[in-house]
């Protein structure tokens, strides 16, 4: 084959672009610090690269999830241990009230502070974590209990519930869900029947019925502060989850990251030393065509 100074020019020519091209390939990775930056660097690395953000991103938005749980499960905890304080109170007074030896004064005392008790337990009824009603199910926007004043004691439209019978629902994993709230229901009874029963409390110290006093409402604060403390108990292994979810995420996202950083990340000690030598051997491509290209006609004149 015949080898013309047009064929030797283009060799050239094109040795000094590949040279090139790979000199710019090392320059980008070492200014980005990423060694992947075009799909056609690593089509495969991209696509395993694109499967760990998906998995952090998903990660990560569950992580906020269970959060968000955490969050919402203390508050009601919270608002149960007021209401475990406040039995603890109204069983005292219980037991005070079922002394047959108290006079009526001392009883209208004990109705009057039994009376600021209910309309504590009231507002805890109604709590708010975030702006939305812990205990009304999942309809959060608006209290749960209603109390009309005007009625009469014993008429159901005194205090009502408006909340539903279902608890809030958050997805902590793919396909994982976990009930976050108790609905009202479950704690002050279906019609709000908790609150009936206090205002029935109040009537008879009122009225000074002090067998009642000492037995039935005794029975009905001792049997809702077991509801109480089963609710608490659950609550507790809830969040005792929730927080080993939390630290399995994040101990995953450290993990994911690793990964992602050896797929994606230059190794700039590498890099750095692979761009030496393909400059080297750019430089001498640029030395090497300079002696082959020097001749020109005029040196045969």
């Amino acid at each position: 084959m015949r080898i013309t100074n047009g064929i030797t020019h283009n060799r050239l020519v094109n040795n000094i672009q590949r040279g090139m091209s790979r000199l710019d390939t090392y320059y980008n990775q070492l200014s980005t610090g990423k060694r992947l930056n075009y799909p056609s660097d690593d089509p495969v690395g991209l696509a395993i690269g694109l499967n760990l953000k998906e998995g952090l991103n998903e990660g990560a938005q569950y992580k906020k999830n269970a959060e968000t749980a955490i969050g919402w499960l203390n508050s009601a905890d919270d608002a149960l241990g007021q209401m475990t304080t406040v039995i603890h109170r109204l069983q005292e007074l219980c037991v005070s009230g079922g002394n047959a030896s108290l006079p009526q004064e001392s009883m209208t005392a004990l109705a009057d502070e039994v009376t600021q008790l209910r309309d504590h337990l009231f507002q805890i009824a109604n709590t708010r974590h975030e702006k939305r009603y812990i205990f009304a199910g999942q309809l959060t926007d608006d209290p749960p209990f209603v109390f009309n004043d005007t009625l009469p004691v014993g008429d159901v439209g005194r205090f009502q519930y408006q909340g539903d019978a279902n608890g809030m629902v958050m997805e902590i994993g793919t396909g994982v869900t976990l009930t976050i709230s108790d609905p009202g229901t479950s704690i002050f009874g279906a019609d709000a029947e908790f609150f009936h029963d206090l205002d029935t409390f109040i009537e008879d110290l009122r009225t000074m019925d002090h067998d009642e006093v000492s037995t039935t409402h005794l029975q009905m604060l001792s049997d809702k502060l077991d509801d109480v403390l089963s609710v608490r108990s659950q609550i507790g292994a809830k969040v005792q989850r929730l927080v080993r979810t939390v630290e399995r995420y994040e101990s995953m996202d450290v993990n994911l990251n690793s990964l992602l950083s050896k797929i994606e990340d230059a190794d700039i000690a590498e890099t750095t030393m692979n761009m030496m030598m393909k400059e080297s051997v750019y430089q001498a491509a640029l030395a090497t065509g300079a002696r082959i290209i020097q001749n020109t006609l005029v040196n045969y004149i």
